[in-house]
């Protein structure tokens, strides 16, 4: 049977989806194995009208619940170890960055991607960049606005 999207909202919406987040995110999830693994960023808006809430509640639920992701978005993973961890900048940069462009990318913090001799590190869709700042930062972040 096929996946029906308005038939799903219906039925999480009678389960106290958006209030309930427990239904929410099963909502999400369903959308999300029906879409082939991501949730496609271009049905947020209808999901969000069906639901009554802001597209931006469900942008921060997708980006709080590691399983579920957003299609055509970027992962950036940043280092948390005990070394790459200190440098908080990275953090906060990002963190701003999505402030301005919500559901730009995913921000994930990692306990460590063992590099630490080469750290500040971060992993941006799979590669890995060592000795990361700010600048490199810009560079990927601003390269997903062209």
């Amino acid at each position: 049977m096929p996946f029906d999207l308005s038939e799903a909202l219906a039925y999480y919406k009678k389960q106290g989806a958006p209030a309930d987040q427990t239904a929410l995110i099963s909502l999400l999830r369903e959308v999300q194995q029906a879409s082939g693994g991501s949730i496609p960023q271009n049905l947020l808006p209808a999901i969000a009208a069906a639901l009554g809430t802001k597209e931006s509640y469900l942008l921060a639920v997708v980006r709080r619940i590691p399983s579920l992701r957003l299609s055509d978005t970027h992962l950036l993973e940043l280092c948390a170890g005990k070394n790459c961890g200190k440098n908080a900048a990275l953090l906060e940069a990002a963190e701003r960055f999505l402030r301005s462009h919500p559901g730009a990318f995913t921000l994930k913090q990692v306990p460590c991607l063992r590099q630490c001799g080469r750290g500040p590190n971060l992993r941006w869709d799979g590669t890995l960049y060592s000795r990361a700042d700010e600048a490199l930062l810009d560079i990927l972040l601003n390269g997903i606005l062209k």
